[in-house]
C-alpha cells in the first residue's frame, strides 16, 4: 500500500507554488476515492503544506491568477467574502442556501463575529508588542458537520503580531481541490482578512502558511497534467 505523502513547497511565487503542488500531486499523490456510496470520486491525494512569501503576497492581493488556473471568476468570488453579500444571504430561504458560506461560518459562528474578534486582537497584540498563537477563527460545527455529506473544507485562520506592523496568516483545511480552487480560495480569504482584520489595524500580511490535509486532484481533471510553472525574471 503506498502511503499518502506530506509535501513542503516554498514559494515566493503564488503562481509556482499553485503549479508546483498540482505536479507534485499528479506524480507523487495517493491514488484514492473519497465521497460515499452515493458518488464516488476517484482522486490523487497529499497533504501539502505551502509557505508563501515576498511577491507571492503581492500577487495574491492583486488578485493575480495563474494563465491555466481554470476558474476566472475572481471578483464574484470574492463578493461571497463580504458582509453585503452575508446579509442579503441570511435573507434567503434555506432551499436557496449553499450548505455552507464561509463568511457566514467565520462572522455568525454562533452567534459570535469572529471576524471582529479577530480584528481587536490583532489590535492588542500591536498595541502590546508581543506575538500571540491563540487569536483564531473557526468553521468546525461538530453538532452539524460531523457525518454530514457537505462539511467545510476550511477549518481554522490564525493571524500572529510579528512586529513593525508585519503579520502572518495560518490557513488550516480539512480537504482541497487544488486544480480548481486553490489559488481562488487563497486570493478570497486575503481580500477578506486584509479589509476586515489587517489593514484597520495599520499592519500587512508578510508570509501565508496554508496546509491542507487532503489537497487533491480529481481524476476527471485531466488538464491538470497540462500545468507549468511560469518562467520567473532572474532578477526577482
Amino acid at each position: 500500500m503506498k502511503l499518502p505523502p506530506t509535501i513542503l513547497i516554498c514559494e515566493d511565487n503564488f503562481h509556482n507554488a499553485w503549479a508546483r503542488a498540482v505536479r507534485y500531486v499528479l506524480r507523487d499523490g495517493m491514488k484514492t476515492t473519497i465521497g460515499d456510496t452515493s458518488e464516488l470520486k476517484p482522486i490523487r491525494d497529499a497533504c501539502i503544506l505551502v509557505e508563501l512569501t515576498g511577491n507571492a503576497i503581492r500577487q495574491i492581493e492583486d488578485r493575480e491568477l495563474h494563465p491555466q488556473f481554470p476558474f476566472r471568476h475572481i471578483d464574484h468570488y470574492c463578493k461571497g467574502f463580504t458582509r453585503e453579500y452575508l446579509s442579503e444571504y441570511i435573507k434567503k430561504p434555506d432551499n436557496e442556501r449553499f450548505s455552507y458560506l464561509y463568511f457566514e461560518r467565520l462572522a455568525m459562528y454562533e452567534n459570535l463575529d469572529q471576524i471582529r474578534l479577530l480584528r481587536e486582537r490583532l489590535g492588542i497584540q500591536k498595541d502590546a508588542e508581543v506575538v500571540s498563537n491563540r487569536d483564531q477563527a473557526i468553521t468546525w460545527q461538530p453538532r452539524n458537520d460531523l457525518g454530514s455529506a457537505s462539511p467545510p473544507c476550511l477549518q481554522r485562520i490564525q493571524i500572529r503580531y510579528l512586529g513593525d506592523g508585519c503579520v502572518d496568516v495560518h490557513l488550516t483545511w480539512r480537504s482541497r481541490d487544488l486544480y480548481t480552487a486553490w489559488q481562488a480560495n487563497i486570493v478570497a480569504i486575503t481580500d477578506m482578512l486584509n479589509r476586515e482584520v489587517i489593514r484597520p489595524n495599520q499592519c500587512r500580511i508578510v508570509k501565508l502558511i496554508d496546509y491542507s490535509d487532503s489537497l487533491h486532484i480529481y481524476k476527471s481533471d485531466k488538464d491538470a497534467e497540462l500545468v507549468k510553472p511560469l518562467p520567473v525574471s532572474p532578477q526577482k
